[in-house]
């Protein structure tokens, strides 16, 4: 019973398992398109 709860406790769930792919994995892609909107914006705005 015991081992059944600490291979349990190891497994990570799907939600944290879906934030970890999108907050770690993905960090190159989201940075380059929060940039490119901020530029598209600026663009947009008559800013540049």
């Amino acid at each position: 019973m015991n081992k059944q709860k600490q291979e349990s406790a190891k497994k990570p769930n799907g939600f944290v398992r879906l934030l970890k792919n999108i907050f770690v994995h993905n960090i190159g892609w989201k940075l380059l398109s929060i940039v490119s909107a901020a530029v598209i914006w600026a663009l947009a705005a008559g800013l540049l």
